[in-house]
């Protein structure tokens, strides 16, 4: 009966290894502590007898918060690192929910390296194994819109954001080419990728769509990015990519869609909650109304707007131009 035990601390002991590996700024006593959910004295216990097995890998790492960290020399365990079916399996997975084509190339050629990593024996029959699992997953067959994002010109934006550089590019708007100057902020990736950044012109923040853009150069000039923006808030915002006043949005979805409901991720901001009449209440503050009303569609007679008044009728005028235009 002490087996078990004795196994799982055999694995907890190699789970610290790899955490000391993988460590650059080095582990203090609390950090053990916190990860595994144990004392004070049984992460000393943790450590001591770890360090008596590898008394030559170990390195103290200073710090500022007057606490002791070590961490191992790279590459101590590297030995005991191995990837099966289902690691590959996950990548694989990945893969397929991306829409850029380049992305998807780039996910294949890391799969590629890493494979180049497992020994000759685990590797026979990897491949039957990874399209076993895949296939039990049902996901052999996907239709998503096809994207093809330029190489050449994402890893320019990637080098501009990271330089703080100023772009310019030709963009098609409304049939003619025009030449846009930007500081770079961020990419959303939504069904397709769209650049973010502030354009001096209008003295606001616009959204490209990276297909779209033509000629890009980087530019010998530098700026100093908003300090109050953030990405991930620019996006909460909005529903998609449409960026519009937020309002506070409340929906009652019918309980025989219950599950579906409960499973599924609307808005970063939202609330869900099961109502005493089975039904399900969904929160969230949001603008891009086109985007919602388009989203909602999909869920037919499930789901009614509670709140706001106004975009209730937003929505019924929705219904009504899309009846009218199949007459």
């Amino acid at each position: 009966m002490r087996e078990p035990s004795r196994l799982r601390k055999a694995e907890e002991i190699i789970e610290l290894a790899m955490m000391f590996q993988n460590s650059f700024r080095g582990l203090c006593i609390s950090d053990i502590q916190e990860h595994f959910e144990c004392s004070r004295r049984s992460a000393e216990r943790m450590k001591t007898l770890l360090f008596d097995m590898f008394p030559e890998k170990i390195e103290e790492v200073e710090s500022n918060d007057k606490k002791k960290r070590w961490r191992f020399v790279k590459g101590t365990m590297n030995s005991l690192i191995t990837f099966n079916a289902d690691d590959f399996a996950n990548l694989e997975y990945l893969k397929g929910l991306s829409h850029d084509d380049t992305r998807k190339q780039e996910l294949d050629e890391l799969i590629s390296k890493i494979k180049a990593l497992t020994p000759q024996k685990n590797a026979r029959g990897l491949e039957t194994d990874i399209e076993a699992i895949l296939e039990s997953e049902g996901f052999a067959v996907r239709q998503y819109p096809r994207i093809k994002t330029d190489s050449k010109t994402m890893e320019l934006l990637r080098n501009a954001m990271l330089a703080f550089k100023r772009i310019q590019f030709n963009y098609d708007i409304d049939g003619k080419s025009k030449t846009i100057t930007l500081n770079p902020y961020g990419i959303i990736i939504a069904e397709k990728y769209y650049l973010v950044g502030y354009n001096d012109y209008v003295s606001d923040l616009r959204l490209y769509k990276i297909d779209k853009i033509k000629d890009i150069t980087l530019l010998d000039e530098y700026f100093e990015k908003d300090e109050n923006f953030s990405l991930t808030e620019y996006c909460n915002n909005s529903f998609g990519i449409y960026q519009e006043t937020p309002i506070d949005i409340t929906l009652e979805f019918d309980k025989e869609v219950k599950n579906d409901v409960l499973n599924y991720h609307f808005h970063p901001t939202q609330k869900m909650k099961e109502l005493e009449n089975g039904n399900i209440q969904v929160k969230f503050t949001s603008g891009g109304t086109y985007a919602i009303c388009q989203e909602l569609f999909k869920w037919g007679t499930s789901v009614k707007i509670k709140k706001p008044k106004s975009f209730k009728q937003y929505y019924k005028t929705y219904l009504s131009d899309v009846l009218e235009s199949q007459k």
